[in-house]
């Protein structure tokens, strides 16, 4: 077939808009935008299949293609999340409208604004107080002490020699090099549930981190008030950047005395009361 001229083509996509203007209006449908049958035009690519009034009102009408409503599909992947307290609908638009589709930071944000007051406190002065290793460090202490979740659940540092050889004494070589990919691509640390299984290696990066502690914040919260101690001393691998000795005294400690009045002093242990205005 002899390729269409511009006048041609033109006359073409105007043809084209009618007839789809045509089923829309028997059909009851709202037209679809001028914008939007040009994206599916440039999309489909191609004089002889372009114009198939057929194929477009499918995927039109089915919601495919160009024609997919990312805010549609993002309730979809949040609805589909299994929730303690469900999210609004009102709450995923309005998160759309402002931050797109990142179910990571929805999931981080929405879990955050469920914690009760003084839980969200200590989490925020965490996380504002500990670095990324620091957080590694707090989250293997915890995976350690409350014995929950097992050893598997533990979060390897590729920067630790004691790590790495480890997971060299672990894996097979499709899994080490695996790993050496990850390394690589710049991934410092990685999850490994169930040493024997490839696809079960997982890289994680300092987002990944921190959503984890998010994540299972209430249990970590929750441990920390019974095993104070442990978390004062145990907290990430000694003479690392992971070490934060006197974690619970320095991050927690203060928010929980500030709570029931008082003001503690972190380098003398001091406690005085606060006085109210």
């Amino acid at each position: 077939m002899a390729e269409l001229n511009i006048v041609e083509k033109a006359n073409k996509i105007i043809s084209f808009r009618k007839a789809i203007r045509d089923i829309c209006r028997k059909k009851g449908l709202e037209y679809p935008s001028d914008a939007k049958i040009a994206e599916y035009i440039a999309d489909c690519g191609g004089d002889e299949c372009v114009y198939d009034i057929n194929d477009f009102m499918g995927d039109y009408e089915s919601k495919i293609g160009v024609f997919r409503d990312p805010l549609e599909d993002f309730k979809a992947e949040i609805k589909a999340i299994s929730w303690s307290t469900p999210p609004t609908e009102e709450e995923v638009t309005a998160f759309f409208e402002k931050h797109g589709n990142d179910i990571g930071l929805f999931c981080k944000m929405h879990t955050i604004k469920k914690m009760k007051p003084l839980e969200r406190k200590v989490y925020l002065n965490v996380i504002e107080k500990c670095s990324v290793p620091q957080l590694v460090g707090l989250w293997n202490c915890f995976i350690e002490e409350s014995a929950i979740y097992g050893q598997d659940s533990h979060i390897f540092d590729l920067t630790f020699k004691e790590d790495s050889e480890l997971l060299n004494d672990c894996l097979n070589s499709d899994q080490r090099i695996k790993i050496h990919a990850l390394e690589y691509n710049g991934i410092r640390y990685l999850h490994c549930h169930f040493l024997n299984d490839k696809n079960n290696i997982k890289g994680y990066t300092d987002n990944d981190i921190i959503d984890t502690i998010t994540a299972y914040w209430r249990e970590i919260f929750e441990r920390l008030l019974v095993w104070d101690e442990i978390y004062n001393n145990s907290v990430g691998n000694k003479g690392t950047d992971q070490e934060f000795n006197g974690f619970f005294d320095i991050v927690v400690r203060p928010i929980l005395l500030k709570e029931l009045g008082y003001e503690f002093d972190t380098r003398t242990f001091d406690i005085k009361e606060i006085k109210k205005s």
